[in-house]
């Protein structure tokens, strides 16, 4: 990543779909890079899978941007990849079924659904823009540590979404997927509204770390003004287990899907 962007705790933003399918393909390996400086030995260790092999595989992500060599190893590239296309599948096929499926509950969640009007959204995001998502991809970048364990990440905002009660207990998981389906379903019709986000990522921090970034997304979603309207805002972070095939990012500083995320 360029110094300028480093310094401004801002990743350029890459629509790309071949390296999109890359970061989907190799996310358990860009995990096991991590921020680096990770050697090829203990990537494949940590993979389980041959050197030779996991060697070649991290030589096609370095040529298409993906990781870089950070002294002795490799660390990841921050950025935020994008996915306009497909979005209903990708949700349906690689997030809702791992959240579904995840036996740990959110160690931080909100939904809110009074959020107002697109007007009011698109103000919402273009604030989140400039102070929420530098915050939390600084704090995601910290070097990792023993302690370090792997979080999912969702954050959305959809401009219609159906009426929602106010999270509370069982129903938390049920109005978070409403949310996360209706601003995927906004962005796949009109890849460049303003009024719908969806952000999911993974990242590997330490507990504290973690709690510090909901902490972030909390102040965020619950200072926001109320307002007329059928607008929703939600985050969750969850404990995330080791999946079968990739999720949604990239991992030291941000993968998007749809509008925009984070990985780590």
């Amino acid at each position: 990543m360029e110094a300028s962007a480093l310094a401004n705790h801002r990743p350029p933003k890459v629509a790309d779909e071949l390296t999109w399918e890359l970061v989907r393909d190799e996310w358990e390996l860009l995990l096991a890079i991590g921020s680096g400086p990770t050697s090829v030995v203990a990537a494949a260790s940590a993979l389980s899978s041959p050197v030779s092999a996991v060697a070649g595989r991290i030589a096609l992500l370095e040529r298409h941007g993906l990781v870089r060599r950070v002294d002795d190893g490799y660390g990841l590239v921050a950025a935020f990849y994008e996915r306009r296309e497909g979005m209903s599948s990708y949700l349906r096929d690689l997030v809702l079924r791992r959240l579904e499926a995840g036996d740990a509950p959110p160690i931080a969640g909100v939904v809110r659904t009074d959020v107002g009007s697109p007007e009011a959204l698109e103000a919402l995001l273009a604030r989140a823009e400039e102070s929420l998502y530098p915050a939390v991809v600084d704090a995601a970048n910290r070097p990792e540590s023993p302690a370090s364990e792997r979080f999912s990440v969702f954050f959305a905002v959809a401009a219609d979404c159906p009426i929602l009660r106010p999270a509370s207990g069982e129903r938390f998981l049920s109005e978070l997927l409403c949310v996360l389906r209706a601003a995927a379903g906004q962005r796949s019709e009109s890849p460049d509204t303003r009024s719908a986000y969806l952000w999911i990522a993974e990242m590997r921090v330490d507990p504290d770390v973690a709690v510090e970034i909901g902490d972030l997304f909390e102040d965020f979603i619950s200072s926001a003004p109320s307002g007329e309207g059928r607008g929703a805002a939600a985050f969750a972070i969850v404990p995330s287990t080791v999946s079968r095939r990739a999720a949604s990012t990239n991992a030291p500083a941000a993968h998007q899907t749809t509008s925009g995320s984070h990985p780590r």
